[in-house]
């Protein structure tokens, strides 16, 4: 017995397999996240399971008494009241097992939308490097499975755990009242079902981690896919896809069996030794009961106790898998939660206060992937309140980015970006861009309403303002051909609307924010000319007294600006008015007539 609890301590401390260790830390932090917030009704749970378990332990009491004094003795009135205690014994088993449900599953659906809201709430003030490093699959699964998974360790596993252990010490308390010397000749199961328990919950834990592993990247490929329909099957690529995720299937599959076979092996080794264990206490109580040292009833009365205490004994070895696989979820879980939000608001800061305002960028270098190099190579700028800005250029030379760091979607690693003197990291993040209105190339609408996606940002915007952002972008005549006009949802991601369409809602949203800064991403690159000449008209109004910057591939869009900065590698290699650029005779010059050429071209071809 006791080589057999060495070799338990020996195996546990040697184990180096990372896939099967967890830290101890895990299980405090697992009771302070999910646990502790409902200590109350888990505590009730565990009185009322406490209880049932007595009046369950009571009634195999009564068995006893039934078979000495009810049947031996032939007492039938004292066989009427033991009927009646017995009665009773399981209608308060039945009341308290009933309340510690209700316990339990308010605890588990209380805790299931807490955990799920605070994770939302985490993810989305995260910052965009979390979102760039980590795939949409584990995102998912963390919110759907892991946490559901974790959840039920605390609701179903842990509880369970409890719940058996007040069972089985009722039970072998029992035994050992009825039977002691039967019992204590039983404990030398105890370590060899430890030792079983406790290799197959290590194995099961490196099979979680697998399995993990595996939902995620098949929820990622799903998401992909699905959200790439068109391009997959506009390349004729279905094939392809289908057996990139059939691949991850059969993965999942393996793993599956795995888990089931460990899992399936844990009741037929238990149940071997049981019975080993019943085999050993049926010769030995017959023994006794032959030798006069032990009567039918205390006899009886053990076998029950000892078939009764069978089943938690299962019950462990069971939760034994689901804690190991919530400790797996957890941890994961937890791995999101710890990721700390690298943008976020300095403790002294203020409020950017609505009005004119200039924009610096001074010396500003910037890379997303240290080992690939600078995105911005000390860029400065100086951009006056109420001018156009412009940037323009080949794709890849930071265009985009210099917008990024507008928005503090991240900070340059060096150099400054000010607006009206004072460092955009000294404001706080909700007015800084609640100062600024972004129309990118690529627009996104949300699976609601043309209303609701206009306003998205100024929900306290009336009907009218809606209409009236909706007619400055142009788009107020397509929204009212619809059957449900500006009640219409526009499908995930706007996929009932053209590109034109979602682009001029995009436009309209803008408008109605009403922000002293303007960043346009190509905000007129899906429109047609008639279109464009109309948005470009609503545009220059809406420009007046703000400060604005372009990003434009269309030189034509960008003509009258104040500054043009074309934007190579990082910097600015030539900056001033587009007849100032012309006069270079540099880059912009040789772009915007290379342009104007072929849209020439195209004119002619037309007529």
């Amino acid at each position: 017995m006791f080589k057999t609890i060495k070799f338990l301590i020996s195996f546990i401390k040697n184990d180096k397999n990372k896939d099967t260790q967890i830290k101890w830390s895990l299980y405090l932090r697992v009771w302070r996240e999910v646990g502790l917030p409902y200590w109350k009704s888990l505590v009730v749970a565990v009185i009322c399971t406490a209880l049932a378990t007595s009046a369950e332990g009571f009634a195999i009491t009564l068995v006893q008494k039934i078979i000495d004094k009810g049947f031996i003795e032939k007492n039938m009135a004292y066989l009427y009241m033991i009927g009646l205690q017995l009665i009773g014994a399981y209608v308060v088993k039945s009341i308290f097992s009933y309340s510690k449900t209700i316990s339990i599953a308010r605890v588990g659906f209380l805790g299931a939308c807490s955990l799920r809201k605070r994770l939302f709430r985490h993810m989305v003030y995260l910052s965009q490097d979390f979102f760039q490093s980590v795939q949409t699959g584990p995102i998912m699964n963390g919110f759907t499975g892991l946490a559901s998974m974790m959840l039920g360790m605390v609701t179903s596993s842990v509880m369970g755990m409890i719940q058996n252990i007040i069972s089985l010490i009722v039970m072998v308390g029992l035994m050992f009242w009825y039977a002691p010397q039967i019992t204590a000749t039983l404990f030398i199961l105890g370590p060899a079902i430890a030792v079983v328990v406790t290799i197959l919950a290590r194995r099961r834990r490196a099979v979680a981690r697998k399995r993990f592993m595996y939902d995620a990247e098949s929820m990622s490929v799903m998401t992909e896919d699905i959200l790439g329909i068109k391009t997959i099957q506009a390349f004729g690529t279905e094939e392809y896809e289908y057996n990139k995720i059939s691949k991850i299937e059969e993965n999942r599959v393996k793993v599956g069996v795995k888990g089931a076979s460990l899992t399936g092996m844990q009741s037929p080794l238990l149940e071997i030794m049981i019975s080993v264990g019943l085999c050993g206490a049926l010769i030995v109580g017959g023994h006794f009961i032959t030798a006069g040292d032990l009567t039918t009833g205390d006899f009886t009365a053990f076998l029950l106790a000892m078939t009764a205490a069978y089943k938690p004994v299962k019950g462990l070895t069971n939760v034994s898998g689901g804690i190991q696989e919530g400790l797996v979820a957890a941890e994961s879980l937890f791995g999101m939660f710890d990721y700390k939000q690298l943008i976020k608001d300095d403790p002294k800061a203020v409020e950017l206060k609505r009005g004119p305002m200039e924009v610096k960028f001074n010396d500003v270098r910037f890379f997303y992937n240290p080992h690939e190099g600078d995105v911005i190579k000390g860029l400065s700028l100086d951009i006056k309140p109420g001018q156009i800005c412009a940037f323009v250029g080949s794709s890849g030379g930071g265009k985009s980015t210099l917008f990024n760091l507008l928005l503090r979607f991240f900070d340059p690693q060096h150099g400054s970006i000010t607006i009206n003197g004072t460092d955009i990291r000294k404001y706080t993040l909700s007015s800084l861009r609640g100062s600024m209105a972004l129309v990118s190339q690529d627009v996104f609408l949300f699976n609601d309403t043309v209303f609701e996606n206009i306003r998205y940002g100024v929900p306290n915007a009336t009907r009218e303002q809606v209409i009236m952002a909706a007619r400055a972008a142009e788009a107020d005549e397509f929204i009212n051909t619809f059957p449900e006009k500006y009640d219409m949802r526009v499908g995930e991601r706007g996929m009932l609307l053209s590109g034109g369409q979602k682009q001029r809602i995009a436009i309209a949203r803008a408008i109605l924010r009403d922000s002293p800064i303007l960043l346009l991403d190509e905000a007129t690159s899906a429109l047609d000319s008639n279109s464009e000449a109309l948005i470009q008209k609503a545009l220059k109004k809406l420009m007046k007294g703000r400060t604005v910057f372009v990003i434009a591939h269309r030189l034509s869009t960008i003509l009258d600006s104040d500054v043009i900065c074309y934007i190579k590698n990082g910097q600015i290699t030539e900056k001033g008015t587009d007849a100032e650029l012309m006069a270079l005779n540099g880059d912009y010059k040789k772009l915007r007539d290379l342009q104007f050429k072929t849209e020439k071209e195209r004119a002619l071809k037309a007529q």
